[in-house]
């Protein structure tokens, strides 16, 4: 090898290496450059991504809202159709009752202490039925349809079957969880049918009046219990009977 070889070397080395230092810290900067001009768009950008994700978090929340709210307005429209039913049968029965009383009125039929005393001689446990329903009269237990307790009311077959659970009489249906209303469904179909009624047993007449059958003082029939006008004696032939039945009251 020539001997001008290492010193060439040399040369050409010291005159190289400031040329590189230069050219990386010239990359250096055109990357630091870069950096920072990217940093520039992309932090803008990020920023507005987060809002994005923010708002579109507030929108799903704001949705849900909504549905849960338009639930809730279909719960109450739905609530508010029953109750505006209800209000119309109320008012279909109202109106009904009013008809109904004014046609029973004129078939009153008085009762007095001497009727009631003229029963208990003849007919002591068909009395009793004839006591409580007087009774419950002077307290003013009225009429109120599917009602089965005299504070809240009753209607005619459900007051006919209380006074007769009252009285022990009641001897339908087998099973011990029928309410007194499911059993006072129960009097026409399943009470043994009568050619004609004796007193104490059951009248009923058409749109399901369930009456108890009496006789006064002067032997003169007439039928009581559980009417719109509430608890009434009236005349028999107030209407056409469908049928009789035996209320086991004289058992």
């Amino acid at each position: 090898m020539s001997s001008h070889y290492p010193t060439l070397l040399r040369r050409y080395a010291g005159s190289a290496l400031p040329v590189l230092v230069l050219v990386q810290a010239l990359v250096a900067m055109v990357a630091l450059v870069v950096i920072v001009f990217v940093g520039l768009k992309i932090g803008p950008m990020l920023e507005e991504k987060a809002q994005l994700e923010n708002d579109i978090l507030t929108y799903k929340q704001e949705v849900t809202q909504l549905q849960t709210d338009i639930a809730s307005n279909r719960e109450q429209v739905t609530a508010l159709k029953r109750e505006l039913q209800d209000t119309h049968e109320k008012l279909d029965d109202t109106r009904k009752r009013l008809a109904e009383t004014f046609q029973m009125s004129r078939f009153e039929h008085p009762v007095d202490p001497v009727d009631l005393k003229m029963i208990f001689s003849r007919f002591p446990k068909q009395a009793r039925a004839l006591e409580l329903m007087l009774e419950m009269q002077q307290r003013d237990v009225g009429w109120h349809l599917g009602g089965q307790t005299p504070e809240v009311g009753f209607d005619s077959p459900s007051f006919a079957a209380f006074v007769l659970q009252e009285l022990e009489s009641l001897v339908l249906g087998s099973n011990p969880q029928d309410t007194l209303l499911t059993r006072s469904r129960q009097l026409f179909s399943q009470l043994e049918p009568l050619d004609q009624p004796s007193v104490g047993n059951l009248v009923f007449y058409p749109a399901g009046y369930a009456l108890f059958y009496f006789l006064d003082h002067d032997n003169k029939p007439f039928v009581i219990g559980m009417t719109p006008a509430g608890i009434v004696a009236l005349e028999p032939d107030f209407a056409k009977p469908v049928g009789y039945r035996k209320s086991g009251l004289g058992e």
